[in-house]
C-alpha cells in the first residue's frame, strides 16, 4: 500500500519539490476537476519550474464552464492545491468560458523568455492555440475577472496549467 508520505501523489509535507494537491470532498466525483488535477500532478512532475511557479501561488481561482453550467475553486497556498466542487469563498480571479475554450488553457505556449504566454515560436499548433484564446477573449467569449488586480496569479496559473514551456 502507497503512502503519501513515500513520495506518492500527495508528496511529503512541507518538502519544496512534492506539491500537494488534494480533491475536496464532492469534487472527486466532477470529471473536470479530476481531469485538471491529472493535468497540474502531470505538469508539475516534468518541470522543476512549474513546480516554483505553484509554490509561489497563494489565492483562490473560480473555473466555470458556462456551457456544461459547472463551476470549480482551485485554492492555492504557497505549495499546496485544493480543487472544490462549484464556488468556494471569494475568488481572486474568476475565469469564464466555455468547457473547450477553458481545456485550451494546457495548450497554451509559453515564450522561452520570462515564460509568458505567447504565440509559439516555433510550433504551428501553438500559435494558433494563442491565436484562438485571444480571439475568444475579444469577443468576449472568454472572460477572465480580476485580471487588473491579480496579473502575477493569472500568468503564474497559467504557466502551471500549461504543457508546453
Amino acid at each position: 500500500m502507497e503512502s503519501p508520505f513515500d513520495g506518492g501523489t500527495l508528496g511529503r509535507p512541507g518538502e519544496p519539490s512534492n506539491p500537494i494537491i488534494d480533491l475536496a470532498p464532492g469534487a472527486e466525483d466532477n470529471p473536470i476537476a479530476v481531469e485538471l488535477a491529472a493535468v497540474i500532478r502531470k505538469n508539475l512532475g516534468e518541470n522543476p519550474k512549474k513546480r516554483a511557479d505553484f509554490r509561489a501561488l497563494r489565492g483562490s481561482v473560480l473555473m466555470v464552464a458556462q456551457d456544461r453550467g459547472e463551476s470549480l475553486t482551485l485554492r492555492f497556498d504557497l505549495g499546496r492545491l485544493t480543487i472544490h466542487d462549484g464556488v468556494v469563498g471569494i475568488p481572486s480571479l474568476t475565469l469564464c468560458g466555455d468547457l473547450a475554450a477553458l481545456r485550451r488553457l494546457t495548450d497554451l505556449p509559453l515564450t522561452p523568455w520570462l515564460r509568458l504566454p505567447g504565440t509559439g515560436f516555433f510550433s504551428r499548433q501553438g500559435a494558433d492555440t494563442f491565436r484562438l484564446l485571444l480571439g475568444l477573449y475579444f469577443q468576449g467569449n472568454i472572460k477572465v475577472y480580476g485580471l487588473a488586480a491579480h496579473p502575477r496569479t493569472f500568468v503564474f496559473l497559467l504557466r502551471v496549467l500549461s504543457s508546453r514551456g
